[in-house]
């Protein structure tokens, strides 16, 4: 995958590198520095919580591309975290997120296992990650209900977005059984201006595209204990996610309980997924918060704060991943790339 002598790695990262610089920029550096002096201590370990949810999240990965075959061909753990936070990264800062972080991933495990098996892995992991969302919230509308007093119309909200979820759960248990990629190009290829591209693909790729089907139901029907292991890694991430708020709002002195931090969490997370296309989630991550806690009659100033908390760990992390994405092969043995025909890019 190359763009004249630029190669699809150091795309990626030019991209990535670029957004982060918009990022920065937009938010302001002095209010960055402002808002990591006022957290103090408490920002490191916002810094560091992130490290074993993106090794849950890769857990979940690795689960996947492992087959229930010790025999078959796989990554060493700390490489597919590698990849697995350069493709985070670049989710977070760009546009329409999965159009980056998602065409990354298949393109750095496509060396290891081939495009076909690269690209129903990350599919799979996408669903994987979509499904345990959908559950997450679907449990943090439970447990709002139970456990935290709400006026009616909030009541009805919620009820009509956790049926939302449940059809949404229904739509992806679907594509888990028969596998989507088939049915999602030849959707495309019916929608005008995408058709020109989308069915000389699907004519093209045809086989390829039903091997990716046959690939992800497999996970479904026939590797039922990793389907489930995924899911669960996936969800135990999601909520684990929800610490953050409650350690930044402890920061602050602010004290709240574990449902509101959920909840919080949820409700921003459910409001920056809607407006997806927002590049960089600008405005939707503050609207989301703002509106939590006004939900939860707390101060909406706080919910401001807690979002530029979660921006700078953000920024930070990204960085990370854009760095771990110029490390090459530090992480496989020599062994592994020999095995795998490996040639470095």
């Amino acid at each position: 995958m190359k763009l004249g002598s630029i190669n699809g790695r150091n795309l990626f990262f030019i991209l990535g590198f670029l957004a982060l610089a918009a990022m920065g920029y937009t938010i302001g550096f002095d209010t960055i520095l402002n808002n990591i002096v006022k957290t103090g201590w408490w920002f490191i370990a916002i810094i560091g919580m992130w490290l074993p949810i993106y090794m849950i999240n890769t857990a979940a990965l690795n689960t996947i591309i492992r087959d229930d075959n010790p025999d078959n061909r796989t990554v060493p753990f700390w490489h597919l975290l590698k990849i697995n936070i350069s493709g985070f990264g670049l989710k977070a800062a760009t546009p329409l997120g999965f159009l980056g972080g998602d065409p990354y991933k298949i393109l750095e495990l496509k060396r290891f296992f081939g495009m076909e098996k690269a690209t129903s892995a990350v599919l799979l992991y996408t669903m994987s990650h979509i499904t345990a969302h959908c559950l997450f919230w679907s449990l943090s509308i439970v447990a709002a209900a139970l456990f935290l007093p709400m006026p009616q119309s909030w009541s009805i909200t919620l009820l009509v977005t956790f049926i939302v979820f449940l059809i949404l759960l229904f739509l992806l248990w679907r594509g888990y059984r028969k596998g989507m990629t088939v049915s999602l190009f030849d959707g495309l290829s019916k929608v005008p201006f995408l058709k020109k591209w989308a069915l000389p693909f699907c004519i093209k790729h045809s086989e390829g595209l039903v091997n990716i089907d046959q690939q992800i139901s497999h996970l479904y029907n026939s590797r039922t204990k990793a389907f489930i292991s995924t899911i669960s890694l996936e969800l135990i991430a999601r909520i684990a996610n929800c610490l953050e708020v409650y350690v930044i709002l402890r920061s602050a002195n602010v004290d709240v309980s574990l449902i509101q931090s959920i909840t919080i969490y949820s409700f921003m997370s459910l409001f920056t997924n809607i407006f997806f296309f927002s590049p960089m989630q600008i405005g939707t991550r503050e609207g989301g918060f703002f509106m939590a806690f006004a939900a939860l009659s707390l101060p909406g100033s706080l919910g401001i704060y807690v979002s530029l908390i979660t921006r700078l760990r953000e920024l930070i992390w990204i960085g990370i991943g854009i760095l771990l994405m110029k490390v090459k092969s530090g992480f496989v043995p020599a062994a592994w790339l020999e095995r795998f025909g490996h040639k470095e890019t």
